[in-house]
């Protein structure tokens, strides 16, 4: 009792600064004692509520739910390492302004992902000497890995993939949802589809409109360059229909009924016992494609967890076997944006007014006519492309033009529009061919126009590189333009390959800039047609120089239409270049379809195009193959261009081609555009490559967003 007495006593002496200490004493003392896992470490609770269109099994929750607390749980500063093959087994979660990237990882995540490894594979020593129990964080990690024998826990230890948090930005895909789901709901509905497929683009793109990854996958739907024409959508220098979030969203439609339609066949050939829905195939097949998606079930069966687990083949990996469960993910937050984001904003739905332009107009015009902002236009009309807002090429004819809504009607607006005059281009440009020992400056001097204008439009760089054989567009007004040809002239050439020399400072030549120039063989030019007996096959005229990042950029007389004879007859070809596809040359030739083309090459309808591959094209007059010329030039420059505003190349790195590799698998997996790829890699493309070869990859990093045009995709999906 005196004991008791004499601490109570002295407990009551004590001042506030006394406690104060105390508890920060023993909160010291805690952190050094052995710790349970951390419960950011572990996988949130969510109440997922599924249907028979889009099931989710019980064994696919967890994985449903990891994806769920990156898009709810997780903001940019955060990211999660965890297993590849069971994104539900968290590791650790790290507060960093680092990011995941799998070619150039930070330094401090690579010491976390080293330090989770080597725990790991601690635990699969004790594990292997009979040791159950663990302390501190491995009692965390050995929880995770506790069904695994020690070579299973090994094997994870390899697999410690980073994922990074995008609460934050699915928060701002929430907002544009309000603005574009009704619209995409509606395009479901109407093509007989289950309406929760609106929940795909905050996958796909955070409902961002101009979303454009790195492999050029574009808009809200993020379609390729190559499947958009087969999809009915078009792509030039003045419109990418994948930006029209109205136009996607009905071509989307269009894969998703074909999807369905394949599957379904196959499904039905099978002759299951139990029925299975379709969809999380038709789901899993627009990142994977329908074709494989028809493989898979013809191997496997039609039961999407058998699929999932064990179906093996070289392109069915991290992203695919997780894109039906991001899918789900984000059905769920969606549905629930309320208990997840208290008080997120929803925008209005797009209300517009449609105008179809039947002449060429520029945005002037339109602007002074229709009393709105450039700013409105942008936000109303976001496939028209950046040779459209500058002035240099006119809203095309057809095209169906956006504006906000208004109670009054535009047909007062629309009739006068119609009546004004036909526009003279404030621009007259034409291409012209660089020659043996011509200089940006010294082209421009000839040509009467600005160096410094023309190397701006052509985008050539702080050096001003250009190569003989490369095309540029010489800038002009028509005042300038009287003698000046138009179209680009026919070459006969063999190039042989070049060297890069630096060419003499000119009076004219700005101070800041250094022009390169690449010169090869001897060219002759000439108005006379080019005709040989077989057709060739041109070296291509942009070719890499690793330490120059600006070498790998513009286009060549090479993708130019190639003539030779046969029979007494002339025959027009060209070579298949990466992001082209039949229906793109049928676009360009002013053809309904392809089938004459796949006609003349004796193609099968089923049948892809392969890069390299020599194509013959049924021209008819000059002037198609003129007009073909100029859009396939056009295409490619645009495709460059659209990189370029929102990437840039830092330096290089090799790579070493494992089995299984494809041209086509190396671009997905390393975030490399085709186009690019080949630039740096010809010889992948013409020949048979082998495991063990070294190729070269570019380095590439994001340019900052100026909040209008930049990139908004979730990171590492």
């Amino acid at each position: 009792m005196l004991a008791y007495k004499s601490i109570r006593c002295f407990w009551h002496r004590q001042t506030p600064k006394f406690y104060v200490l105390l508890a920060i004493t023993l909160l010291a003392l805690l952190t050094l004692l052995p710790q349970k896992a951390v419960a950011d470490h572990l996988l949130g609770s969510h109440d997922l509520k599924c249907d028979k269109i889009f099931p989710c099994p019980d064994e696919l929750k967890p994985r449903v739910a990891f994806w769920i607390d990156v898009f709810t749980k997780y903001a940019n500063d955060t990211i999660i390492l965890h297993d590849a093959e069971n994104p539900q087994r968290v590791y650790k979660v790290i507060k960093t302004k680092a990011r995941c990237s799998r070619r150039n990882e930070a330094k401090s995540i690579k010491k976390a992902k080293s330090h989770v490894r080597n725990q790991l594979l601690q635990i699969a020593d004790k594990r292997a000497k009979g040791i159950s129990t663990f302390t501190g964080e491995q009692q965390h990690l050995a929880e995770l890995v506790k069904n695994e024998k020690p070579a299973g826990i090994r094997e994870a230890a390899k697999r410690i993939r980073c994922q990074g948090g995008v609460a934050d930005q699915f928060l701002r895909a929430l907002e544009r949802h309000g603005t574009y789901g009704p619209m995409v709901v509606s395009t479901l509905k109407k093509a007989g589809l289950p309406t929760d497929i609106e929940y795909l683009p905050f996958v796909e793109s955070s409902y961002r409109p101009t979303a454009y990854s790195r492999v050029g996958a574009a808009g809200m739907w993020q379609i390729m360059p190559r499947t958009a024409r087969s999809l009915g959508l078009k792509i030039s220098s003045t419109v990418d229909e994948r930006l029209d979030p109205e136009l996607a969203s009905a071509a989307a439609a269009r894969y998703f009924i074909d999807s369905r339609q394949r599957l379904g066949n196959t499904a039905r050939n099978l002759k299951s016992a139990k029925k299975y829905s379709l969809y999380p195939f038709v789901i899993t097949s627009y990142n994977y494609g329908a074709s494989g998606m028809v493989r898979a079930m013809d191997k496997v069966g039609p039961d999407y967890m058998d699929v999932l687990n064990k179906y093996k083949a070289r392109g069915f990996q991290i992203a695919v076997k997780n894109f039906y469960s991001s899918f789900l993910a984000a059905r769920h937050v969606a549905q629930n944006a309320d208990s997840y984001f208290p008080n997120h904003k929803v925008a209005k739905p797009l209300s517009v007014d449609v105008v179809t332009i039947k002449t060429p107009v520029s945005i002037e015009r339109l602007m002074s006519v229709f009393s709105v902002s450039e700013d409105t236009l942008k936000n109303y009309n976001t496939s028209l492309m950046r040779l459209v807002w500058t002035g240099r090429r006119f809203v095309p004819k057809g095209y169906k033009l956006k504006l906000p809504k208004t109670s009054a009607g535009r047909s007062e607006q629309v009739a006068k529009l119609n009546s004004l005059p036909a526009e003279e281009p404030k621009y007259v440009e034409y291409n012209y061919r660089v020659r043996r020992g011509d200089t940006a400056c010294g082209i421009a001097k000839k040509e009467g126009v600005s160096c410094r204008e023309l190397i701006a439009l052509n985008n050539l760089g702080r050096r001003a590189l250009i190569r003989t054989g490369q095309i540029i567009t010489i800038p002009g007004s028509p005042s300038k333009l009287v003698k000046k040809p138009q179209g680009v002239s026919v070459i006969i050439a063999e190039k042989k390959p070049g060297k890069i020399v630096v060419a003499k400072k000119q009076e004219e030549q700005p101070e800041t800039v250094k022009p390169v120039i690449v010169q090869s063989a001897t060219i002759k030019q000439t108005e006379a047609v080019a005709v040989s007996e077989n057709p060739r096959k041109p070296d291509p005229v942009i070719k890499s120089i690793p330490d120059i990042p600006e070498s790998i950029f513009g286009v060549g007389d090479d993708l130019l239409i190639q003539l030779s004879e046969k029979k007494g007859k002339t025959r027009y070809s060209i070579v298949v270049e990466p992001d082209e596809s039949l229906g793109l040359y049928a676009n360009w030739l002013g053809l309904r379809s392809a089938s004459s083309i796949r006609k003349l090459n004796k193609l099968k309808s089923s049948r892809n195009v392969r890069i390299g591959k020599v194509i013959y094209l049924p021209v008819k007059k000059q002037e198609q193959q003129k007009k073909f010329n100029q859009q396939r030039l056009d295409y490619h420059q645009e495709l460059q261009d659209e990189f370029r505003t929102r990437f840039k190349i830092t330096g290089v790195e090799s790579y070493k081609i494992r089995h299984g590799d494809s041209a086509w698998s190396i671009s997905i997996k390393q975030g490399v555009p085709l186009w690019l790829l080949k630039r740096y890699n010809t010889k992948l493309f013409g020949t048979q490559s082998q495991p063990g070869d070294t190729i070269i990859l570019p380095v590439i990093e994001t340019v900052a967003s100026n909040g209008k045009n930049g990139i908004e995709l979730i990171p590492g999906l």
